[in-house]
């Protein structure tokens, strides 16, 4: 997981981190491993030649990016078992870089297969070790299968440090293993730099071909089921039954976008509706901008970024009140917090933000004001440099 030409906004959040870490030390690399397709493959199906977009080395935001491949299986079922060939394959690559670069410590992002993979490999190469969890790579993958739950449990447990998404995953983390963990909620935060000095939002109306008379609603991650986007379709037919000058804009990874054009068309809305699919990192913030409210009904979550984004931009939210959403999102403070899989709370917490224009306000200037207090990445990274720090420091003691 990190940005690439076949996916730019893959672990964006990380990559900013990462970025202002690595004006802190001397040396920052990062393996970012892609599955092996043989390339006879790719004349099946044209979509996997994406893997090959990326040169096996580059440097990238300060640091040296390698992409090498490694076998691996398609499937939540498979997670545990690409962990273990992941390690496999890396080990030879990782173990000339420690020697030659003087690597202090390994630092996994994705507990499963990634975290897998640097545990096993630091612990073989004796160093410090640790990784971030993000949220599905607990709350899903590590429960799908006995075999998966073993390896997630052993990688938790032989792991120096865990960084987690919020408190709830951390909490998570700690119902999986008995023994006392060093596990550390921490919140990477954004680059708030990005959603400063933006058009102004006339001009973003003609340069998105977006119509100034109307009212937009915004929607930022990857159309699957468990996002909510089902629940926010018929959601917003109630509201588009009731407004005829509002719209629905759906950006992200279009997965199941079949099948809810298939939906919006049942409930006589598809002409209301505007998808975008994966756009530019800074093209977002233009749509957040321009747009009245994001709506995030997921069933499950880490702590999304997308929200803290809106927040940063003065974007209002409408959001379930799951995973670590809470932590940034307070009920009717910062935001409107719903039930998951709840269509009518939903449609009415939509349009109470849309029309309480008092509330808005409020929760527009608290959300900033938080997101500024607490979730500046620039602010953040020096919190993970001592964190980093102390645990090199700890190892080379013991």
């Amino acid at each position: 997981m990190f940005p690439c030409k076949r996916h730019p906004s893959s672990a964006i959040f990380f990559a900013n981190l990462l970025k202002e870490l690595a004006a802190k030390v001397d040396e920052l690399i990062v393996i970012t491993p892609r599955p092996y397709i043989p390339r006879v493959f790719t004349k099946i199906k044209k979509r996997w030649a994406r893997w090959y977009l990326d040169p096996m080395v580059s440097n990238e935001l300060n640091m040296e990016i390698i992409r090498p491949y490694f076998l691996s299986f398609r499937g939540m079922a498979y997670e545990g078992i690409n962990g273990i060939l992941m390690h496999l394959s890396l080990f030879k690559l990782i173990n000339d870089v420690v020697k030659r670069r003087k690597i202090e410590l390994i630092l996994g992002y994705n507990m499963i297969p990634e975290g897998i993979a640097a545990v096993w490999l630091a612990k073989a190469l004796n160093l410090p070790v640790g990784f971030w969890a993000i949220g599905s790579d607990v709350n899903n993958f590590g429960f799908y299968n006995s075999g998966t739950r073993y390896l997630v449990k052993k990688c938790i447990e032989e792991s120096n440090i865990i960084f987690t998404e919020s408190l709830d995953l951390e909490n998570n983390i700690r119902s999986i293993s008995s023994n006392p963990l060093n596990i550390k909620t921490f919140y990477k935060g954004i680059d708030i730099s990005n959603f400063r000095d933006l058009p102004p939002r006339n001009s973003l109306f003609r340069k998105l071909f977006l119509d100034e008379g109307k009212k937009y609603i915004l929607f930022v991650g990857r159309l699957i089921y468990d996002k909510g986007i089902y629940e926010l379709a018929e959601a917003f037919s109630t509201i588009a039954g009731r407004y005829h000058n509002i719209d629905l804009i759906f950006i992200g990874e279009e997965i199941e976008k079949e099948k809810l054009i298939a939906g919006l068309s049942s409930y006589g809305i598809s002409d209301r509706v505007i998808f975008k699919g994966m756009i530019p990192y800074r093209e977002v913030a233009y749509y957040m901008k321009v747009s009245d409210l994001l709506v995030l009904p997921t069933w499950a979550e880490g702590l999304p970024n997308v929200v803290m984004e809106a927040m940063a931009v003065g974007l209002p939210v409408v959001a379930t009140d799951v995973g670590g959403i809470p932590e940034v999102l307070e009920n009717e403070v910062t935001g409107l917090s719903v039930p998951a899989k709840n269509t009518e709370k939903l449609s009415e917490a939509m349009i109470r933000m849309l029309a309480d224009r008092e509330l808005r306000e409020h929760c527009i200037a608290n959300a900033k004001n938080l997101i500024h207090e607490k979730f500046d990445v620039k602010k953040n990274v020096n919190k993970l440099y001592y964190l980093l720090s102390e645990l090199k420091n700890n190892h080379a003691h013991a």
